[in-house]
């Protein structure tokens, strides 16, 4: 039996720790669902964290003004096509899910730091750390999106659980094309944003 190397290993703690574990807490109630975002912002600060100590230069994790132009050309048609579907199906059938109780300094919450550190967990990150230990890069873009899906998971509504892994598959797509943290934040943004005043999610 093949041995894990150490890092490896140091991969399958974070994903535990750092991925499931906040999320298995929320749903099982031991942490509050409205802490969830105070969850995300210290899992980002480790995670930040962890990048540093490990010296990661910031061009592997997707900051990157070099490919910027074609990697927001690349992403700008989807994510415009899924903002209209979701317009569309807002004026014709309302919100899903009623937000209209969302206060205006939560969007510049989620503009600011939810959805540029979600990118960043999910996507900026876990790829370096998984391309690390030598993963292929079709179950890199796979075990993202999963992980990603799985975060959502803490809102128990399975289209939104759906929805996360389908356009999760899609960011992790990208990103693995472009490996540009600003489009996929951008394009993130704008769907979050929408989403979230349509009642879409």
């Amino acid at each position: 039996m093949k041995l894990l190397s150490s890092s490896q290993i140091t991969t399958s703690v974070v994903i535990s720790f750092l991925y499931i574990l906040p999320v298995v807490l929320i749903l099982t109630k031991v942490i509050s669902f409205s802490d969830r975002f105070l969850v995300l912002t210290i899992t980002g600060a480790l995670i930040i964290g962890l990048a540093m100590l490990n010296e990661i230069a910031p061009a592997d994790l997707g900051f990157n003004h070099k490919n910027l132009l074609p990697a927001i050309k690349d992403i700008l048609p989807v994510t415009i096509i899924s903002s209209v579907l979701m317009i569309v199906f807002y004026l014709n059938h309302g919100m899903r899910i009623d937000n209209t109780g969302i206060p205006w300094y939560f969007y510049v919450f989620y503009i600011s730091l939810s959805s540029p550190l979600q990118e960043f967990l999910y996507r900026s990150y876990l790829f370096n750390r998984l391309a690390q230990i030598q993963l292929n890069q079709g179950y890199i873009i796979i075990i993202t999106a999963i992980l990603y899906s799985f975060a959502h998971s803490i809102y128990q509504d399975l289209l939104t659980v759906l929805l996360s892994l389908i356009i999760g598959l899609y960011w992790a797509y990208h990103y693995n094309r472009f490996k540009n943290f600003y489009s996929i934040t951008l394009s993130h943004t704008i769907l979050g944003i929408i989403a979230i005043l349509t009642g879409s999610v």
